[in-house]
């Protein structure tokens, strides 16, 4: 049965996509008309990627994309969106699953969604995350650290700087394609394990300072990316607080943190 990935205009859903595509199952795509430019959805359709177009909002819509798709891959949503948006969202593609008989959800949260303290974005992410715990299809929650990488939106922002944020804030930052990857094997562990609600933390090797991954990211030219969005109120409290290793992390043999640097260049650099 298909995968579906939401959020596939960039970054991690790219990514995802990307990998499925060398399964060799059939995958579709849920794109945003606005996000999405004209080149990207023939990019899909020639790489054999089925695409559809619509907002998250539109249920019915989604529902009919999602018919006869085993797993909802749901990478749309991060620390730079409106929490309440990132909320509705999963709302919306839960309740699109569970109308269209899907038997897996698999969303990306965010390290802190366990203890969110009064961050209304990772406050947002618990919430969704109970969404997911109490419903009737298999679901799984990967609470990932700070994700950079070339098409990272959160990247460009970081490297140019962001008002308000404290440096000394200790991160295991993680390399998109590592996200990627283990979405991809959470698709690859269908009908492996019983059904019901699995929240993993999935990070990079390396713990650093969040000044010590802003200059990394400057010296590998990332503040040349264009940002995709400015910063949201709420980021620099998200980014100021300590994000480490738990111990029901994942990924801790992943990208080492001076290699993803040198991959994260804008092209021609």
């Amino acid at each position: 049965m298909p995968v579906l990935v939401t959020g596939a205009e960039a970054g991690t859903g790219r990514a995802v996509v990307a990998r499925l595509l060398r399964t060799g199952g059939e995958v579709r795509v849920y794109l945003d008309p606005e996000a999405a430019p004209d080149a990207l959805v023939e990019r899909y359709r020639r790489s054999g990627v089925k695409v559809a177009r619509g907002s998250l909002e539109d249920e019915g819509r989604l529902e009919l994309a999602l018919a006869q798709v085993h797993t909802v891959m749901h990478t749309r949503g991060g620390p730079l969106d409106e929490p309440a948006a990132v909320l509705d969202d999963v709302a919306s593609v839960l309740s699109a699953a569970i109308g269209a008989g899907c038997r897996r959800v698999v969303w990306t949260s965010q390290i802190g969604a366990e203890a969110p303290g009064s961050d209304p974005y990772l406050m947002a992410c618990a919430e969704a995350e109970a969404l997911l715990a109490d419903a009737p299809l298999e679901t799984v929650v990967v609470r990932r650290a700070v994700t950079y990488g070339s098409q990272e939106p959160l990247t460009a922002l970081l490297a140019a700087g962001i008002d308000g944020v404290d440096p000394r804030a200790r991160h295991a930052p993680l390399y998109a394609d590592d996200l990627a990857a283990a979405l991809q094997a959470a698709d690859a562990e269908r009908g492996r394990t019983e059904p019901g609600h699995v929240a993993v933390t999935l990070t990079g090797p390396d713990v650093v300072e969040l000044s010590e991954l802003v200059e990394g990211l400057r010296k590998a030219g990332a503040h040349r990316l264009v940002p995709h969005r400015p910063p949201p109120p709420h980021l620099a409290e998200l980014l100021s607080r300590d994000a480490l290793p738990g111990p029901s992390t994942l990924g801790r043999t992943g990208t080492p943190l001076a290699e993803g640097l040198a991959r994260t260049r804008p092209v021609g650099a």
